[in-house]
């Protein structure tokens, strides 16, 4: 994208200054263009999370995320995926879920030439996938101590409709225009979305086309005995949610599925209760792998 933010405005719109945790932001130079990468450091030596946003979204949309992970002792890197937010690349790409895999490569080949060995990962939906197919894909992939999918994409709602209605509207058109559901009970952040300037409001699809092929290739994969924590909420509505923990329960056989209740898509920015659930059980998911 070409939004090039003032750090200091991007730092206060999103709220994203929190005590005693030093914020930097660069961009990544990455296969012609830039990834808008930040840093979250604590004073003093700590585990590392990254983390990474789902589709539409980028970093500031998880200030509360972020601020929660710093407030337990955490350094937080994270970047805004190829296309969203404030980094760069073209929305139109066939193999766009491959980018994004290569995306994480090349922040994660930074991270080990500035001394990192070890790292935890948090994904939201499409960052979800993303980290999953990095631990089935990559070499490196024992880099992750551990990782935490929250409503991880497989499948998004009514797949077998949009499989059927897309090759159609491809004839007409090449993108959709954004529908904001509600994704969260929680109305303020909805509002907030709609009024984000940073937020995706449309769906090209080449990326629908690229989520139907990425979803057949995963499921081709040699299944990973790490064991993964993956939270989902019981009334999301932006995924299949059902097929897509038994599809991660084939792909992570060792992996711990939890369902938070009444909650929906975005559980990192739910209701008080849900929300403040989802960061307890990230929190401890964390912890107890550190002690494995």
């Amino acid at each position: 994208m070409d939004y090039t933010p003032d750090i200091s405005t991007y730092r206060q719109r999103y709220n994203l200054s929190f005590q005693h945790v030093e914020h930097k932001a660069q961009y990544v130079p990455f296969q012609g263009y830039y990834l808008f990468y930040q840093m979250f450091r604590q004073p003093h030596d700590a585990p590392l999370v990254l983390f990474l946003h789902g589709l539409f979204d980028h970093t500031g949309v998880h200030a509360d995320g972020i601020r929660f992970l710093t407030e337990h002792g955490y350094h937080v890197a994270a970047f805004d995926l190829p296309g969203h937010g404030c980094s760069g690349g073209p929305k139109r790409k066939t193999e766009v879920f491959a980018e994004y895999r290569e995306s994480l490569s090349a922040v994660l080949s930074k991270l080990r030439l500035e001394g990192t060995e070890k790292i935890h990962g948090v994904g939201h939906s499409t960052g979800g996938a993303v980290l999953a197919d990095y631990l089935l894909s990559a070499e490196d992939a024992a880099m992750f101590q551990n990782v935490v999918l929250v409503s991880p994409l497989i499948r998004s709602n009514q797949w077998h409709l949009v499989k059927m209605a897309v090759p159609l509207v491809s004839l007409m058109q090449n993108e959709l225009p954004r529908k904001f559901r509600m994704s969260t009970g929680a109305e303020a952040f909805m509002e907030q979305l709609k009024n984000d300037p940073l937020e995706g409001d449309t769906i090209p699809l080449t990326w629908v086309h690229s989520m139907f092929q990425w979803e057949r290739n995963i499921m081709k994969k040699q299944p990973s005995q790490k064991p993964i924590a993956i939270l989902q909420g019981t009334k999301d509505q932006t995924l299949e949610w059902k097929h897509n923990l038994k599809a991660y329960a084939e792909l992570f056989p060792r992996s711990e599925r939890i369902l938070i209740n009444e909650a929906r898509h975005h559980l990192l920015n739910e209701q008080k209760a849900q929300k403040q659930l989802t960061y307890r059980l990230i929190h401890d998911k964390l912890k107890k792998e550190e002690k494995t």
